[in-house]
Formats: structure tokens, C-alpha cells, sequence
């Protein structure tokens, strides 16, 4: 169905324009994320340009936010029932990738807290696997919502949810680590804008895998048995 809405709104130009400006949204995230992944993992050193970049960059993904939601609200008050369905999803998907945006200046921020890249040793190791995987989701995502691609959609969701629980790992491992309280508290909160991230590019994923009512319930049953954290 969501194939069936895509395909529909190509034919319309200015709804066509808003899908093409939640795909540079997302291409603006990964341009914000990578940078602050090589300060992480020791590859670069802070400096005023990165975090100005980040900064920008981040303005960038709200105004355009700002931009699709009055197109939308303007488009519906305008347009016939049909369009309804896929606008309220092209609501919710906009507010995840600018959220991913906020995820990526809060990474920022736990880099300066640092100084610069995290302690050498295990968890700078783990973290630096995780970063590479998670940069690595940004293009499925875009590419799922952006073709209406189902299969890959799903195999997207799964590849996020995944990332989030070893992100959880993280966690629980610092609780139990001789980690220095600060360096612990900073790897946790890294930890957990990074589970955050990810499930909100799932949550984009799953637009493409969902009906409308479920957007975000994708592992709803896992999560009754404990399986998955989907925190809020």
C-alpha cells in the first residue's frame, strides 16, 4: 500500500519535492554524524569547525522540518482525502530524522565533554564497531523510504533494533566496570543517544513495512517479553 501512495505522489510535484527533502534531511544527519564518529574513535580532533558544521548542519535539518510540516498541513487543507494516509506518515517520519539530528549534536557534546575521543581500551573498541554499523544503517533507511522497498525495509528495522540492544549492552556492561565514574557516565549517555538514533531511523524504516496505526510498533511483541528496550 505504502508503494501503491509513492508511487501516486511522484505524480505530484510538490508532495514529490517534500519525500526529496526527507531524503536530504537524512543526508544531512549522516553528513553531521561521521565527523563526530571520528572524533569519538581518535580518527580527528575536535575544533571549532566541526562543531560549527554540526551546529549548521542541525539548523539546516529543523528548518527543513519546519518547511514539510507547513507544506503538509498546507497541502491537506487543499487537497482531497486521498492524500491524508500518506501525510500523517510523512509527519511522523520528518519529526524522526530531525530527532537523529538532535541524537547527533548530543554525540557532540559527550565528545567535548571528553576533551576529545573516548578512553583507549574496550569500550572505545566496541564503541568503534557500533559507530561504523550504525553509519552504515543511514543509507537502507533513506533508500527503504525513499523506493518504498519493503524487503528492505525490514531487514533495515531488524539491523536498527539489533544496533539498539548491544547499545544496551554498553550499559549494562559500564554498570558492572571499574570504568572512572565520569568516564562510565559519559560512555552510558553516549550509549544511549546512540540506541536512540537508531530507533529512530527504524522508526522511518517502518513506514515502509507498517500500516499507518502501527508506525513504530515493529517489534511491539518482542518488547512485551522483554526482549527489546524501546524506550521513549
Amino acid at each position: 500500500m505504502f508503494k501503491k501512495f509513492i508511487d501516486a505522489l511522484r505524480k505530484r510535484p510538490l508532495l514529490d519535492q517534500m519525500l526529496l527533502e526527507m531524503n536530504d534531511m537524512l543526508g544531512d544527519a549522516v553528513h553531521m554524524f561521521r565527523p563526530i564518529a571520528e572524533v569519538l574513535t581518535g580518527k580527528a580532533a575536535l575544533s571549532d569547525a566541526r562543531h560549527d558544521m554540526v551546529y549548521s548542519t542541525d539548523r539546516k535539518i529543523n528548518h527543513l522540518q519546519r518547511k514539510i510540516r507547513k507544506q503538509l498541513v498546507e497541502h491537506l487543507v487543499v487537497s482531497t482525502g486521498v492524500d491524508v494516509p500518506i501525510s500523517l506518515v510523512l509527519m511522523s517520519v520528518i519529526k524522526d530524522a530531525e530527532r537523529v539530528g538532535d541524537m547527533c549534536k548530543n554525540m557532540l557534546e559527550v565528545a567535548e565533554a571528553c576533551g576529545g575521543p573516548l578512553p583507549e581500551g574496550k569500550y572505545r573498541d566496541w564503541f568503534g564497531r557500533l559507530l561504523e554499523e550504525t553509519e552504515a544503517l543511514f543509507e537502507p533507511t533513506a533508500s527503504s523510504f525513499r523506493d518504498s522497498d519493503k524487503e528492505l525495509g525490514e531487514k533495515t528495522v531488524e539491523t536498527g533494533r539489533a544496533l539498539a540492544r548491544e547499545y544496551d549492552q554498553i550499559i549494562d556492561s559500564l554498570l558492572e566496570s571499574d570504568v572512572p565514574t565520569r568516564d562510565a557516565v559519559l560512555m552510558a549517555l553516549l550509549a544511549r543517544y546512540l540506541k536512540r538514533l537508531c530507533l529512530h531511523l527504524t522508526n522511518v524504516a517502518t513506514s515502509v513495512v507498517m500500516p499507518l496505526h502501527r508506525l513504530d510498533y515493529y517489534d511491539e511483541k518482542r518488547e512485551a517479553t522483554g526482549e527489546v528496550r524501546h524506550d521513549t
